[in-house]
């Protein structure tokens, strides 16, 4: 059985700018970007230089949803996942079943700080959402490209575990490529991975070995004989979902 591996309740220069509706500037790596731009680096990192690259870049997500009805009245419930800076001026990609019905959104950064988000859009059948801070000067990640990635190939992926273990770094491989998988009524294709992938890490970063974001992650197989199988929404789909919310 496939679920989300959402939190509380769920188990589950640079390239091209664009310009959103209010003139603001956000960059992406077109993923022409096959080695480090700013080191030069021909050869993957260990995973550690990975981790010190772009763990500023995963945030934690936490949601409020308020509820009510007849017999139990007005009541709240809370939820947690991850997300990914994907600008310097405040956006966060991460998924839509992550925020969905949210009246109120809060990232934290690595750093500690938390801020109110703001909800900029989402797209159920591809589960991507924008989240926005308003902050500025954030190290954000650097896109890849899915279509260049390798059955075999190692990446990590940093998240949110449980609702509260942000910062949490595991490793694996991409088992698979455009694995045709039915999550919440919607048909997606997504990359497997044998990366551990717990409750909360929804919407955090999957990474290759040159720490490009090549990945979303957002599912999670749940069956008492199957372990190491998990997926992530290939960038190449995440991100044009996340620039047509931005653009608007």
């Amino acid at each position: 059985m496939l679920f989300p591996s959402y939190g509380t309740g769920w188990l589950g220069g640079l390239g091209k700018a664009f310009q959103d509706k209010k003139g603001i500037t956000v960059v992406k790596n077109d993923g022409s970007i096959k080695v480090n731009e700013s080191t030069g680096e021909a050869d993957a990192l260990t995973v550690p230089e990975v981790v010190q690259k772009v763990a500023d870049t995963v945030v934690e997500i936490r949601t409020k949803h308020t509820s009510g009805n007849i017999l139990f009245g007005t009541y709240e419930t809370t939820g947690a996942g991850s997300g990914v800076i994907i600008s310097e001026n405040g956006y966060i990609i991460t998924n839509a079943h992550v925020v969905d019905g949210a009246n109120e959104i809060a990232v934290r950064l690595s750093n500690g700080k938390t801020y109110s988000a703001q909800l900029i859009g989402s797209d159920a059948s591809v589960d991507v959402a924008v989240v926005r801070i308003s902050e500025t000067g954030l190290n954000f990640a650097r896109m890849g490209s899915s279509a260049n990635l390798a059955v075999g190939q190692s990446v990590i992926a940093i998240g949110n575990p449980l609702g509260t273990l942000g910062g949490t770094v595991t490793n694996g491989i991409i088992s698979a490529k455009d694995r045709e998988v039915i999550i919440d009524r919607y048909r997606m294709t997504l990359l497997q991975t044998n990366v551990a992938i717990n409750p909360g890490n929804s919407g955090g970063g999957l990474f290759d070995m040159v720490g490009q974001l090549i990945g979303v992650v957002n599912a999670k197989k749940i069956d008492e004989d199957i372990e190491g199988l998990g997926f992530a929404i290939p960038i190449d789909i995440a991100w044009a979902s996340a620039e047509k919310i931005i653009m608007g």
